[in-house]
């Protein structure tokens, strides 16, 4: 067989891999979640190794350390979360006094400046229904969740292997990835053909900086601005910080989402709460202000580098592009994804281009042609 039909049935097998791994991406999902956490995580199994720490004993200390911290999470951060969300939803909906029609009564003269008496009234008519709608649905809320997740659990044999396979599988998989990641790499690059060994082994050394770059990095900048807005706000003297602080990390994982939608509701809340634009509300734009330069001044060049650098149009394009495609799973893969096709564009089509460009290019006239540029005179 020529090495044409060998290039050619390893393209459609590795085809029909693809086709059958994404429609049985339900079954596939926790492994790629392992892989994630293991791509995440090997970073620190290889910096135990160097410190002659063998790689089972790297893998236990990982483990132990992600148990402590999902356990002072469950046990402290969560219930204290939910604590907080529950008084916040109860002081801005419902009561005798909630706190949504102070910002509503702030907004009408501004609604009637800008639309007129009967238009603003209508505009501002309809939000409170759609708020006193939301508000009669809220107590049974709770019990159709329950009962929701209850049936979802119970429900048959695909629904109990998906609970199954979040809550049991990821953790062996990931067992298993972190053992054998380096050494199963090791045999695929093997499989490269020799031609084209070193470009490619190149490209995805950029491919592998830039992923880790923002997967660590991005994680790291989010937990420290949370911690920020946490005591930024509670020093300020703003009510729910912990709140407050839990939302804009994890929101934050996805660029430009976190501080756009916590910045909106803290400033709506600390306006509904204090009644006025007083020194709670500049102070809290203040601190939103100053995370946002800390950010692009010191923990973007610190702790991302320059790696994943994209222009903040490509950035937008990526989140909306991917979520349309792939869901909240492609926004979250938004940027590695954009910076992975940044990298593939630039080692191999863009020298195409560049050749392209070489091939046509007009070239100048000799001088001594005696042909004059436009506007000059003899």
């Amino acid at each position: 067989m020529s090495r044409g039909w060998k290039i050619s049935i390893l393209s459609l097998l590795s085809l029909l891999l693809l086709s059958l791994a994404y429609y049985l991406r339900s079954v596939f999902l926790p492994f790629l979640v392992s892989l994630l956490l293991a791509y995440v995580l090997n970073p620190a199994i290889l910096y135990l190794e160097h410190r002659r720490v063998p790689r089972l004993a790297s893998i236990a200390a990982v483990y132990v350390i992600m148990l402590g911290i999902f356990a002072a999470i469950g046990v402290w951060a969560i219930p204290a979360a939910f604590s907080q969300a529950s008084d916040f939803v109860k002081v801005t909906f419902l009561g005798e006094t909630p706190k949504y029609l102070q910002v509503l009564a702030k907004a009408r003269p501004s609604l009637e400046r800008a639309l007129g008496p009967e238009k603003s009234a209508d505009v501002l008519g309809a939000i409170n229904e759609r708020i006193v709608a939301a508000k009669q649905r809220l107590p049974g809320m709770s019990g159709r969740l329950l009962s929701e997740a209850l049936s979802y659990v119970t429900g048959g044999i695909a629904s109990l292997f998906s609970v199954f396979a979040f809550l049991a599988l990821i953790p062996v998989y990931l067992f298993f990835l972190l053992k054998n990641l380096n050494s199963w790499w090791e045999s695929c690059t093997h499989w490269i053909p020799r031609a084209y060994r070193s470009q490619t082994l190149a490209t995805l050394g950029r491919i592998h900086r830039a992923n880790m770059s923002f997967f660590r990095g991005q994680i790291t900048i989010c937990l420290l601005e949370g911690f920020l807005i946490f005591l930024g706000l509670q020093l300020v003297g703003v009510h729910y910080p912990l709140l407050f602080g839990l939302l804009y990390a994890v929101l934050s994982v996805v660029p430009y989402l976190g501080v756009t939608t916590m910045f909106a509701t803290v400033e709506l809340f600390v306006l509904a709460d204090t009644g006025k634009f007083g020194s709670a509300f500049w102070l809290s734009a203040g601190l939103f202000g100053l995370i946002q330069v800390l950010e692009a001044a010191v923990f973007q060049p610190l702790i991302l580098g320059k790696e994943t650098g994209l222009h903040p149009i490509i950035i937008i394009l990526s989140l909306l592009g991917f979520s349309q495609l792939l869901g909240l799973f492609g926004m979250l893969l938004a940027i590695p994804l954009a910076s992975s096709v940044k990298i593939l564009f630039e080692d191999y089509v863009q020298p195409m281009f560049e050749d392209v460009a070489d091939l046509t290019r007009v070239r100048r006239r000799p001088e001594t042609e005696g042909v004059l540029p436009p506007g000059s005179s003899p």
